[in-house]
């Protein structure tokens, strides 16, 4: 029966191993079939090189720490595991066990106390054990421990009275009570909690590398989560421990690790026993430069951490020494994680900018790179999700589709890798939580961040630990923390808002702070019908002349929109728009349609609006238009340009003529601030559109058609249209240029 059930946990292991990889395999699988479309998508130059830098940075070092992880356990731990196992037992030093304990459950209290009777049990040493808690319990605890160890031979019993300040005041009296008790030097100390089960065997397993590594001050083991009340949090638990072996392990090979767990950590008596270490165990605190200086609630396994670091001792990690922790879950599940990490990156960043504030040749490179690598993911976990926001929201479905099967083919990945050097397996469920854990966690420890006074321990008896100070200032240091989080985030959203092309600061916001000038100084706009000055459509005649005058005579002051009529314009001669602040706008595509006629007097383009080339003098007509007098003045760039809802179809020469065919639609030069909108060009040879030395040119929702010169070239449909759009827009020192919403001819379409 056995048998079957370990074939069955086997085959378990490597079906979640199989479908993990055709997850990451259908992720591959939607990159290579979107991959046409990812070098045409709209990312821009700058986009796409730091999205692919960051990538491959981010996903670097998490390969770095997988081959170290690899590399400890298979070959630098095992070596030393083969010398530690060699080591007599009468050799190791004496255990001492300080576990305080609060209000747990009578049957998780008999599983603890057995598990360390056990443990004692294996060595030849007397093991001591220190309980910090109240009457009832020492008495329930001592009876345990009698019928484990009815001659005391393996157990010396010391028990405590809870001092009734909490776990940090607990483990520190413990540690002063054995201090008193003169134990051997070579003494090691246990902190532990009061529901963590020690796995046999880990005692004696972990007590040699203290004979082994004289520098050694500390070392701590695996965990494993065992959760009443929720599989959710099991599982997420669950995951969590898989990520942290992984690290823990790279961290190992530096001989440091990033956190001494409160569960069940080692120390070395000389360290432990310092009076300094209880008294910043008891008594830590931070001096914050906005909250000022508050104590530490929970955290004390980060104290005893930074006591260790900041002494300059030796850390170890344990692969193969495995405590089993017991979490009781009750009330709202969603609380108690978001309670939990709230605890858990409150005690990281806390800690973390003191241990950075030691510097690389205290801390060790590594590590100290670790620590900073910490607070550097909080932003680029947040990439991904961010972009897919923005692109969901401007409708770049391909964008959208490559960051999803991005993250199904590394994520799937990844749970791979968690899963190698684990006795038990992830399954693909843990695709969600890994990808909402990542998400919602830097959330949190941007918030976090900004309020390290804010602290809570609901499962210690939901102990507080608010901001000081009342009054004004106490809302001054509420209201600054709460700018510097939303600024972060609003900052953050214009990083990526700027990554997904959905605006470029350096050129939009000058651009903004252009139009709140001429808000604060508004100025009317005259609407003029180009009917009412000989732009007369469907008569065959020639339209372009009056066309011309009228925007000859418009005034320069002001914004003046010249109305198109319904029907077909015939242009027989080019059009020129030689000053700012002008709207032509036609009834619609299709409705107003200017037929552009290929003569002599079309040189080069049909439309072009561009600076004067020469000073001239516009005298006033005889129309209620205004009288403006553009003499003696020579404009440099012009601005404020919008040409919009018409179609222009170009009307080629006679078969007989031997006129040339080669005549642009419509030609930009020296201009900024150019909308093109709702434009239907036809027959266009050989550009509809030519934009030359111009910034902030913004082409919206065009269409293209009939360029015999654009087809399909078979290099796949995204690169075609690439290359069509380029043939029929040509750029040239083109600043800022937004280009959206174009449909281009037949099948690229």
């Amino acid at each position: 029966m056995s048998n079957c059930a370990n074939l069955w946990t086997t085959a378990k292991f490597y079906l979640n191993l199989l479908a993990l990889l055709l997850i990451s395999v259908c992720g591959f699988a939607g990159l290579y079939y979107l991959s046409p479309q990812l070098q045409t998508a709209v990312y821009g130059g700058w986009a796409a090189v730091t999205v692919g830098t960051l990538g491959a940075v981010r996903w670097s070092w998490f390969g770095f720490q997988f081959l170290r992880s690899w590399y400890y356990r298979k070959w630098v731990f095992a070596r030393w595991r083969r010398k530690a196992n060699r080591i007599p037992l009468e050799e190791l030093p004496t255990a001492c066990l300080i576990a305080p304990t609060f209000k747990e459950q009578p049957w998780i209290t008999d599983k603890v106390f057995r598990a360390i009777a056990n443990n004692a049990k294996s060595l030849i040493n007397p093991t001591i054990v220190i309980v910090v808690t109240t009457p009832e319990e020492i008495e329930a605890i001592g009876k345990i421990l009698d019928e484990e160890d009815p001659e005391h031979k393996y157990i010396k019993y010391l028990p405590m009275l809870d001092p009734a300040g909490g776990k940090r005041k607990a483990l520190a009296e413990g540690l002063r009570l054995l201090a008193r008790s003169n134990p051997p030097k070579n003494t090691i100390v246990g902190l532990m909690d009061g529901d963590a089960i020690i796995n046999p065997g880990v005692l004696k397993g972990c007590l040699p590398f203290f004979n082994m590594f004289p520098k050694m001050g500390a070392l701590t083991t695996d965990e494993r989560a065992t959760v009443l009340g929720s599989k959710f949090f099991e599982e997420w638990l669950f995951l969590r421990f898989a990520q942290r072996h992984l690290y823990m392990c790279s961290h190992g090979l530096a001989k440091k690790v990033l956190c001494l767990t409160g569960r069940f950590s080692l120390y070395r008596a000389e360290a432990a026993l310092d009076p300094s270490f209880a008294d910043l165990l008891e008594k830590d605190k931070l001096n914050d430069w906005l909250w000022g200086e508050f104590k530490f609630l929970s955290g004390d396994d980060k104290s005893t951490w930074y006591w260790v670091l900041k002494e300059g001792y030796d850390m170890m990690y344990v692969p193969d020494a495995m405590v089993d922790t017991i979490e009781t879950i009750s009330g709202s599940v969603p609380m108690r994680a978001y309670q939990n990490m709230r605890r858990w990156f409150g005690n990281m960043l806390r800690n973390g900018s003191r241990a950075l504030a030691l510097g690389p040749h205290k801390v060790g490179w590594f590590i100290w790179y670790c620590i900073l690598d910490q607070r550097l993911s909080i932003w680029t976990a947040l990439i991904a999700p961010g972009l897919m926001i923005i692109y969901a929201l401007t409708g770049n479905w391909v964008q959208v589709g490559l960051i999803f099967f991005w993250l199904l083919f590394t994520r799937g990945l990844t749970l791979i890798l968690f899963s190698l050097g684990r006795d038990d397996y992830l399954k693909p469920v843990h695709l969600l939580y890994m990808i909402a854990s990542q998400w919602s966690s830097s959330l949190i420890k941007i918030y976090t961040q900004m309020n390290l006074a804010k602290q809570k321990w609901s499962n210690r008896g939901n102990q507080k630990s608010d901001i000081a100070g009342t009054g004004f200032g106490k809302w001054l240091k509420l209201s600054t923390s709460n700018f510097l989080y939303y600024a972060q985030l609003f900052g953050f959203s214009i990083f990526l808002c700027s990554m997904a092309r959905v605006f470029t600061p350096a050129y939009d916001l000058p651009n903004f702070v252009w139009h709140v000038n001429v808000q604060a100084k508004p100025t009317p706009t005259q609407i003029v019908k180009a009917i009412d000055y000989g732009v007369l459509p469907n008569d065959g005649k020639d339209d372009g002349a009056a066309l011309q005058k009228l925007i000859d005579n418009l005034p320069e002051q002001g914004i003046i929109q010249v109305n198109l009529p319904i029907g077909e314009l015939d242009l027989f001669r080019s059009v020129e728009i030689n000053h700012s602040n002008i709207i032509i706008k036609g009834q619609g595509a299709g409705r107003t349609v200017i037929k552009a006629h290929v003569t002599e007097q079309v040189p080069d383009s049909f439309i072009t609006i561009k600076p004067a080339n020469i000073t001239k003098n516009v005298k006033a007509s005889n129309s209620n238009i205004g009288t403006v007098s553009a003499a003696n003045s020579s404009i440099n760039r012009i601005h404020n340009i919008e040409l919009s809802r018409f179609s222009l179809e170009v009307v080629p020469p006679k078969p007989e003529s031997e006129l040339n065919y080669k005549v642009d639609s419509i030609v930009l030069e020296r201009v900024e601030k150019v909308t093109l909108k709702n434009i239907q060009f036809e027959q266009s040879q050989p550009h509809a559109l030519v934009l030359n030395n111009t910034e902030n040119v913004n082409v919206e929702y065009i269409a293209i058609e009939g360029n015999a010169n654009c087809v399909d070239s078979g290099t796949g449909k995204a690169i075609a249209q690439n290359l069509c759009l380029d043939e029929h827009i040509s750029q040239k020192n083109a600043v800022n240029t937004i280009i959206k919403g174009v449909n281009l001819p037949g099948k690229l379409s």
